[in-house]
């Protein structure tokens, strides 16, 4: 019944003429133009400022690691395809490498982890019926991006801290991606949609 009433604000726009596995242009397209937009954005903006202000503690800039994902969802809702998830954000891991990432090579495999939890995260909220809900959509934006907390974490080798911060960042990680990834990405991908953009579902 929701999902009906947000269909209603917004006219169909789709030109899915293959289904929901083929790739098209518009698909490769959209994931190159989202997959730079993230990388640019996550490469030079410095969100993480924005939680140090106020919450010093380590594993509180997890609050915002969500923006880093967010882009693959807004691209799975434009498009319904798993694979422009992973297309996304490898397109985004390799600007970021580009860029200069601290972490070189390993930022692409990242991106491509982080993507292919997000879509496991949908998929498996389409087979519990909850693929276009606030809920389903929250729930995988969580899992999505709950990957980079424990990976990070363990590669910069933190045995030394309390496991409470540890269950705090993590904790974190996955709030940040029921609200960002999750409801702002659906919040973004609705808006898109109203606006006219084309879907190729």
């Amino acid at each position: 019944m929701e999902e009906e009433q947000d269909n209603d604000k917004y006219r169909k726009t789709g030109v899915g003429l293959y289904g929901k596995t083929k790739l098209t242009n518009l698909d490769l397209i959209y994931s190159s133009i989202i997959g730079i937009l993230g990388g640019i954005i996550s490469s030079f903006i410095p969100f993480s400022i924005l939680i140090k202000v106020w919450y010093p503690l380590t594993g509180g800039t997890q609050l915002v690691s969500g923006h880093h994902v967010i882009w693959a969802s807004i691209i799975y809702g434009l498009t319904k395809k798993k694979q422009n998830i992973i297309i996304t954000m490898f397109s985004k891991g390799l600007l970021e490498f580009l860029f200069g990432d601290p972490w070189g090579l390993l930022i692409i495999f990242v991106n491509v982890m982080e993507a292919l939890c997000l879509a496991g995260g949908f998929y498996l909220m389409e087979k519990i019926g909850e693929g276009e809900t606030k809920l389903g959509w929250g729930i995988a934006g969580g899992l999505g991006n709950f990957f980079q907390a424990p990976f990070f974490w363990i590669v910069n080798q933190r045995w030394y801290l309390h496991w409470t911060l540890w269950v705090l960042a993590f904790i974190f990680a996955f709030i940040s991606g029921v609200l960002i990834v999750g409801l702002l990405g659906r919040t973004v991908k609705n808006s898109l949609i109203k606006a006219g953009v084309p879907t190729t579902f």
